[in-house]
C-alpha cells in the first residue's frame, strides 16, 4: 500500500498530507537538514496543518492558534509528553538512567528554597571560573559558556569535590558524551549511537559513576558529609546494597544534570551576544545592575531578594531564547482521542505525534521577527503579542510542556551577566549573526562560532 495513503487512516477526516516520492526517507532528509526551514515551508505549501512521515515517525503538525491550544491542553494519558520525550532522548540515553530515574526528585530539587540556596553555588562557581580568564583575549562564546555552565552544575549536583582541577574536566569530559544537544544537531551521531549500541554512552556512564563512587568513598572516610545536594541525593538513594545506591545516586545526577543545564548554555550565550548587537538594551542592563548594586550592595548577585527585583535582565533572556528556540514539542498518542484544529475536530489514533516547532511560530510576523526585549514585561509576553492564543510564541512552554525550571533559569542568567559585565569588556560580533536553523531541540547555537574579544576592567 503506498505510504502517504495508508497514513490517512491514522487520522479522519483525511489532513493534508506531505508527499514524497521517497517514502519515509525523502522528508526525513529535507527534515534532518534544516527542521525549521523544512516544517516552514511545507507550512506554506500544505497550511497550518498537516501529516508528514519522518523516517517512519508520523508527524501530525499544528500551527494555527486553535491547534497550539489544544496541542498543550492535550490530557498526558491521551497524548503522552513524557512518552514522546522517552522516545526521542532514547536515541541517546542509556535505558537504565530512565529506569532509575525519580519523577518527583525533579521537581523537589527546584523548591522555592532550594533554588535560592543554589544562588551562593552560581555566584561561588561563576567567580571561580572568571578568575581564570587572563587580562584580554577571545572566547568562542559559545563553548566557553558551556563550559563555564557545566562547572557550575558540578558543584551543584556534585560538591565542591566535583569541581577540583582534574576532576571536573574528566566529568565534563564524559558528560559531553551523553550530551543530547548531539543527538539533535548530528544525525550521523546518532546513527553511530545505534549501530554501535550506545557502547561510548555506556562507557561514559560507567565512568562517571566511578567519579561518582570515589566522591562517596571520600565522604564516607572522612564522615564528612556537608549540607549540599550529593549528600542529599545520597541519602535519599541510600540503600543496603552499596552497589545499588551508587547506581541510583549516579543515574539521578545524570538526570538532573542533563534535564537543568542541557540547553541553558545556548540561551545564557545569546543574552551575551544580544548585548553586544544592541548597545542600548546592554546600556540598559547595565544601569539595572548599577540600581541593584546601591539597593542590595556590592555581591548583590548572592542574593535572592536582588536577583527577583532585575526585571530587565528577564526581558533579556526571555527574549534571546524566543528568538533562538528551536524546541519541537510533541506529544505521542496513546489511544483514540479528537483534536481541534480550527477548521476540522480530527480523530486521531495511536501511531501518531502531534508536534509543533516553536522556531516556526515564534518569529512568524514582522513583529516578532524583531529583537526587542520590551516584547515581555518581565517574564510575561506582551499581551498585545498575543491576541490569538498565549500557544502561538512559546519559550518555556506551556502547560504540561512549561519549564519548571524557569527561575532557575533566570538566576544564573542574572549571576552570569552582573559578573561577566562587572569584570570585563566585550566586543562586538563580527558580521551577522544568526541561530543554526539544522537544530533541532532546546535553544539553538549560532550558525557559525560567535568569537568576542574580552578585556578585564580595572579594579578600584
Amino acid at each position: 500500500m503506498n505510504a502517504n495513503r495508508d497514513q490517512k487512516y491514522l487520522i479522519q477526516p483525511k489532513p493534508p498530507i506531505v508527499h514524497d516520492e521517497l517514502a519515509h526517507i525523502g522528508a526525513g532528509l529535507r527534515f534532518s537538514q534544516s527542521p525549521t526551514n523544512f516544517l516552514a515551508q511545507m507550512r506554506k505549501e500544505y497550511g497550518d496543518t498537516f501529516l508528514v512521515d519522518v523516517f517512519g515517525y508520523k508527524l501530525f503538525c499544528v500551527f494555527s492558534p486553535a491547534g497550539l491550544k489544544s496541542l498543550y491542553a492535550a490530557a498526558e494519558d491521551e497524548a503522552s509528553f513524557g512518552m514522546a520525550t522517552f522516545d526521542m532522548l532514547g536515541f541517546k540515553t542509556p535505558l537504565d538512567i530512565f529506569l532509575d530515574a525519580d519523577i518527583d526528585l525533579f521537581y523537589e530539587l527546584l523548591l522555592p528554597q532550594k533554588v535560592a540556596a543554589y544562588v551562593e553555588d552560581f555566584s561561588g562557581a561563576v567567580a571561580e571560573v572568571l578568575a581564570e580568564w587572563g587580562s584580554a583575549g577571545q572566547i568562542n562564546v559559545f563553548d566557553e559558556i558551556r563550559t563555564l555552565e557545566q562547572r557550575v552544575g558540578f558543584r551543584v549536583w556534585m560538591g565542591e569535590e566535583a569541581t577540583r582541577d582534574g576532576v571536573w574536566q574528566a566529568f565534563k569530559m564524559h558528560f559531553d558524551v551523553l550530551s543530547q544537544e548531539n543527538a539533535f544537531v548530528s544525525p550521523q551521531q546518532t546513527l553511530d549511537t545505534l549501530t554501535s549500541g550506545k557502547a561510548k554512552e555506556k562507557q561514559a556512564v560507567a565512568e562517571i559513576t566511578t567519579l561518582v563512587g570515589g566522591i562517596v568513598k571520600r565522604r564516607e572516610a572522612a564522615d564528612d558529609w556537608p549540607e549540599d545536594n550529593f549528600t542529599f541525593l545520597y541519602h535519599r538513594f541510600r540503600s543496603d546494597d552499596p552497589q545499588v545506591t551508587l547506581r541510583k545516586l549516579t543515574h539521578n545526577i545524570i538526570n538532573a544534570n542533563q534535564g537543568f543545564l542541557s540547553n541553558l548554555y545556548a540561551a545564557l550565550s545569546w543574552s551575551l551576544i544580544n548585548l553586544k548587537q544592541y548597545p542600548a538594551t546592554q546600556q540598559r542592563l547595565e544601569a539595572e545592575l548599577a540600581d541593584t548594586r546601591a539597593t542590595f550592595g556590592e555581591h548583590f548577585y548572592a542574593s535572592q531578594a536582588a536577583l527577583d527585583s532585575m526585571r530587565f535582565c528577564e526581558q533579556l533572556l526571555m527574549e534571546s531564547v524566543r528568538m533562538a528556540q528551536r524546541s519541537i514539542t510533541l506529544r505521542k498518542v496513546m489511544r483514540e482521542i479528537q483534536f481541534d484544529c480550527g477548521d476540522h475536530v480530527y480523530t486521531i489514533r495511536p501511531g501518531v505525534y502531534i508536534t509543533t516547532m516553536l522556531s516556526v511560530i515564534n518569529t512568524q510576523t514582522p513583529e516578532l521577527a524583531r529583537f526587542d526585549p520590551d516584547h515581555y514585561q518581565g517574564r510575561r509576553i506582551d499581551p498585545r503579542l498575543i491576541v490569538e492564543g498565549k500557544e502561538t510564541i512559546s519559550t518555556f512552554g506551556h502547560g504540561s510542556h512549561a519549564c519548571p525550571a524557569q527561575k532557575f533559569s533566570h538566576n544564573m542568567c542574572k549571576v552570569l551577566l552582573a559578573q561577566l559585565l562587572e569584570k570585563f569588556e566585550f566586543g562586538a560580533p563580527e558580521g551577522a549573526v544568526e541561530p543554526s536553523s539544522a537544530q533541532m531541540g532546546g535553544v539553538a547555537r549560532a550558525s557559525a562560532d560567535i568569537v568576542l574579544g574580552y578585556r578585564r576592567k580595572k579594579q578600584d
